[in-house]
């Protein structure tokens, strides 16, 4: 056996459900009983609107600060903006929601979704280190279940002690690259690889509620690609290769549409799934040469229907889900709106760019 090849341990449950219904579906609501009620006791802390308002609003970053240690999160001594600690603050926030994931839920696999995000984060920052020589310092996060000492050997060694999904991706990321030696590729091929992992762990775990908003968190992803690669002119080559398999949305129909460079066939291609609006927005604004940072928002206001939804269902593992979702939502907008104010970003250009959190 290649010594790679461990692989994420499977559960029966997707399969049940097919097997027997609405027993498996009850039977999920009695596992997660305990983990409900333990959400119900915290999503009452999570950041509203008007402490994101008030922080918006603060006049400096130590003051956005303060407002964050009001909410709960870590204090900081320093009012020297430029020694804040943020990413240590919001790494440890990060560490008490994966901590609180293990003590409640029955399937521990659910904290590992968090952390994978991170382990190809790392992936990527220690690939194109070792690329283009440079330093990976103060660029890992400290957040995944993968060592720097354990990617760092699997770089330089031929037998590659990763699990298989890491070294696949690995490997297709330099594969990619041989052929077009920029960074970006290797940020487009793991970030491929990354979400469809991704989606094999969340069927693999199978609650329907969580597969649906990985797969259209696919679709969103691969719109933004097609957009994106638009409006920088790329070859046809890459973007095949950049588009993730999984969702509802064809790639290979996506392909046909971004080669024929017809924005009515993209729009048949988008027929009835939903998105159509949002195409024909993102066709809307490459036409006047303007910035796509509107699509990314209607991503992040899908997220928050998704988070109000899982509040809402009594009984289930929906709840943890949703403030999961919740809890990555507000350490994102904690960290843009610190990361604005450091940078000197308006509070308008602030507000524009966030949406309501889960509260």
């Amino acid at each position: 056996m290649n010594p790679c090849c461990w692989t994420w341990p499977k559960s029966s449950s997707i399969e049940n459900t097919f097997a027997s219904g609405g027993d498996e579906l009850l039977g999920l609501e009695e596992k997660y009983a305990y983990a409900l009620g333990r959400v119900r006791a915290v999503e009452v802390r999570l950041m509203d609107r008007a402490t994101i308002e008030r922080m918006i609003d603060a006049p400096d970053v130590y003051s956005a600060f303060k407002v964050l240690e009001e909410a709960g999160y870590a204090h900081s001594d320093s009012s020297v903006k430029e020694q804040l600690p943020i990413d240590e603050i919001l790494d440890e926030e990060e560490l008490k929601l994966l901590r609180f994931i293990k003590e409640t839920s029955p399937d521990e696999r659910l904290a590992e979704l968090v952390t994978l995000r991170h382990d190809y984060h790392n992936l990527k920052v220690m690939l194109k280190a070792k690329i283009y020589k440079i330093s990976s310092a103060g660029a890992m996060s400290r957040l995944g279940s993968l060592s720097a000492e354990s990617i760092s050997q699997a770089l330089e060694e031929e037998d590659r002690v990763l699990p298989c999904d890491f070294v696949r991706a690995i490997e297709k990321a330099e594969a990619v690259h041989s052929l077009h030696p920029f960074p970006e590729v290797i940020d487009i091929m793991i970030d491929k690889e990354m979400h469809e992992t991704l989606l094999e762990r969340v069927q693999t775990i199978g609650i329907p509620f969580l597969i649906e908003h990985v797969r259209r968190e696919i679709d969103f992803l691969n719109l933004s690609i097609f957009l994106r690669a638009k409006k920088m002119k790329r070859d046809t080559w890459l973007v095949e290769h950049a588009f993730v398999s999984g969702g509802s949305v064809d790639p290979g129909k996506l392909i046909q549409a971004y080669e024929k460079e017809s924005p009515d066939l993209l729009i048949d291609v988008l027929s009835g799934t939903g998105y159509e609006f949002i195409a024909k927005r993102g066709l809307k604004l490459l036409e006047e040469g303007k910035s796509l940072s509107e699509i990314e928002r209607f991503f992040q206001e899908a997220v928050s229907r998704t988070i109000r939804q899982a509040r809402y269902v009594p009984l289930g593992p929906e709840p943890l889900i949703g403030y999961i979702l919740a809890k990555q939502q507000e350490l994102r907008i904690a960290r843009l709106v610190i990361s604005g104010k450091a940078a000197g970003v308006s509070k308008d250009s602030m507000r524009e760019r966030l949406r309501d959190t889960y509260v």
